[in-house]
């Protein structure tokens, strides 16, 4: 997701994952699969087949544990501040985690789009020897609007392909 705020001197780009679930239906989806698979697993268990059990109990914790981090993962953003001298990206979840500044001076945006139309383009802010690369957790529409929304803050966007 792109959201753009354009004030007299600067404009602040917040860019986030699209979350399809918060974090509450996240706990919901997950008591429900270890009920499941509990109650199936404990069916096993009484039928003698206790060997299922501790194999549940790794499936259940599995789960668990990988959902707590896709959810976690949909919470991270990164913000972008543009001001009329310098550029800087903010990343993090619940706090700033880091940070990197630019000044405009020979800061430009490459557009880079692959060959094979499968993968999806990417964006970086460069400037000398440093690129950034942001948005990688952007879907194509949202990257095409990243590009467009850099390109109105007064960024030079410079692409692979001029064709």
């Amino acid at each position: 997701m792109v959201v753009t705020e354009t004030q007299s001197d600067r404009t602040v780009i917040t860019l986030s994952p699209n979350r399809s679930a918060t974090w509450q239906h996240t706990k919901i989806v997950i008591f429900v699969m270890v009920a499941v698979v509990m109650i199936i697993a404990l069916a096993w268990t009484f039928m003698g087949a206790w060997v299922v059990l501790p194999f549940a109990g790794l499936e259940v914790g599995l789960f668990a544990l990988l959902m707590y981090k896709v959810s976690q993962f949909t919470y991270s953003k990164q913000v972008i501040n543009i001001n009329k001298d310098s550029v800087s990206i903010e990343w993090g979840r619940k706090v700033v985690e880091k940070r990197h500044e630019f000044s405009r001076d020979d800061l430009y945006v490459y557009y880079w789009e692959a060959d094979e139309g499968w993968h999806l383009p990417r964006i970086s802010l460069t400037q000398k020897k440093t690129r950034l690369e942001i948005g990688t957790f952007l879907n194509m529409e949202d990257r095409e609007l990243l590009k467009s929304n850099l390109e109105q803050a007064g960024l030079i966007v410079c692409r692979n392909k001029w064709w």
